[in-house]
């Protein structure tokens, strides 16, 4: 498989014979749980999701001159790209304008981090990193497992409720951070991951987020025990952040 060298800005479609994909990016990219399509400057691409969910290559850690704190992270391989890439393992904690602590208790901030708007998200960055964007979410995604699969290895083996916690065998250790409404109030702490990305979509104030769940009640045979799923956001929502190094 060649090695894309330059993202399209143009939607793409792909015939699947009677299967339909379930995502259509304008990004460039289509994706489903078979894998992902990549439009590039030089040709088509196509990478199926790691059967075997894949295991980081190293872990590292990552202070922030900014205020001393000191974030795990986590490095690995992109079977798309070739290319080695590093994420933080751990939410984000800088406060910035448009920063909250989950309920407005500061001390949720020890684990779970910041909840953050759109904008506040794009500037709370330190230098050398910054926001994914909706492609670099998609592979993190297609490396461990594809939409199917990849909330297993990806989320933390804590803080999910009713069982519904991963395995974190990638070590990206994704936490059920909740999210906080235009409004101010607080919901889905234990149920829901939400992370924003850097793209936005094309309506008004809404931008892409990926998100994983806790499966349900039993009753619902945990079916959205293991997904990733991606939706749109209104950029007043606010969610959890991981950061990629440039």
């Amino acid at each position: 498989m060649k090695t894309p060298s330059l993202l399209q800005t143009s939607c793409i479609s792909v015939s699947r014979g009677s299967s339909s994909p379930k995502f259509l990016w304008s990004n460039g990219f289509l994706a489903n749980d078979n894998g992902i399509y990549l439009r590039t400057g030089d040709g088509m691409y196509y990478s199926k999701p790691n059967t075997q969910v894949a295991i980081a290559q190293s872990t590292g850690t990552f202070t922030d001159s900014r205020d001393g704190q000191t974030y795990k992270t986590i490095s690995f391989k992109e079977t798309l790209t070739g290319k080695t890439v590093t994420w933080m393992a751990q939410n984000l904690n800088y406060k910035v304008e448009g920063s909250y602590a989950y309920d407005d208790n500061e001390n949720n901030r020890k684990e779970l981090g910041l909840l953050y708007t759109w904008e506040a998200a794009k500037k709370a960055c330190p230098s050398g990193w910054h926001l994914p964007t909706d492609s670099e979410w998609a592979m993190l995604v297609n490396q461990f497992g594809g939409t199917d699969k990849a909330g297993e290895a990806l989320k933390s083996v804590k803080s999910w409720n009713e069982d519904g916690n991963g395995t974190n065998s990638s070590g990206f250790d994704a936490l059920a951070g909740g999210h906080r409404r235009p409004d101010g109030s607080y919901m889905t702490q234990g149920v829901l991951g939400v992370f924003w990305t850097s793209t936005p979509t094309n309506s008004v104030d809404t931008a892409w987020a990926w998100n994983f769940h806790y499966g349900g009640p039993p009753s619902s045979n945990k079916k959205n025990l293991r997904k990733a799923f991606r939706w749109d956001a209104g950029d007043s929502t606010g969610l959890s952040v991981r950061l990629v190094r440039d």
